[in-house]
């Protein structure tokens, strides 16, 4: 049997606005050369565990910011300055995560950079950040707010049943994440 596409399980579950701002996002951004990867939940859906979102994270570089910000305004996104997120013209939020930030609240581990060829694959159309740097943000972010824990988690214990992984891929991990990581494996395997 054949998986549906990210594409096709956003159309399933009614969340197409998610998919369509995630493209739109990302052709702004092309235009004006703006390197950028999806990570988060769309992320996670790209990578084959078929769940739905309420918003888009982006990873982007500090630096490029104003360059995003007039990209993202004249496709018709509103900055909402209070809840610190882009506004698609149907509501769908975009929240931009700047490299070289903490991937978690106190966190060893840094965001790393859209620019970099090891961390951006190309999945349905759309950059988006690889297993291993998506796994290890999902890990960080997990660890450091106990609120987050259970969904971030979750997601790298489907991503494992997904790909097949074991323990032996944490060294593909930062260091201070490899001990959780293959906690999660064994109990997947």
């Amino acid at each position: 049997m054949m998986r549906a596409s990210a594409r096709e399980t956003y159309v399933m579950l009614g969340s197409e606005p998610i998919w369509e701002a995630a493209f739109a996002c990302h052709e702004a951004l092309a235009r004006v050369s703006v390197p950028h990867a999806v990570v988060g939940g769309v992320a996670v859906c790209l990578h084959g565990y078929r769940r739905n979102t309420v918003d888009i994270d982006l990873l982007v570089r500090r630096e490029d910011m104003e360059t995003i910000r007039a990209a993202l305004a004249e496709i018709g996104f509103e900055w909402d300055h209070d809840a610190h997120e882009f506004r698609s013209r149907v509501g769908v939020p975009v929240q931009l995560l700047a490299a070289g930030d903490r991937a978690g609240k106190g966190s060893e581990v840094l965001l790393p950079n859209p620019d970099d060829a090891d961390v951006t694959v190309p999945i349905e159309g759309l950059p988006v950040l690889s297993l291993a740097a998506l796994i290890e943000s999902k890990l960080a972010c997990g660890e450091a707010d106990p609120r987050r824990m259970h969904r971030d988690f979750a997601d790298v214990v489907e991503l494992i049943a997904v790909h097949g992984l074991d323990g032996s891929f944490a060294r593909h991990l930062h260091k201070a994440l490899r001990p959780a990581f293959r906690r999660l494996a064994r109990r997947v395997t």
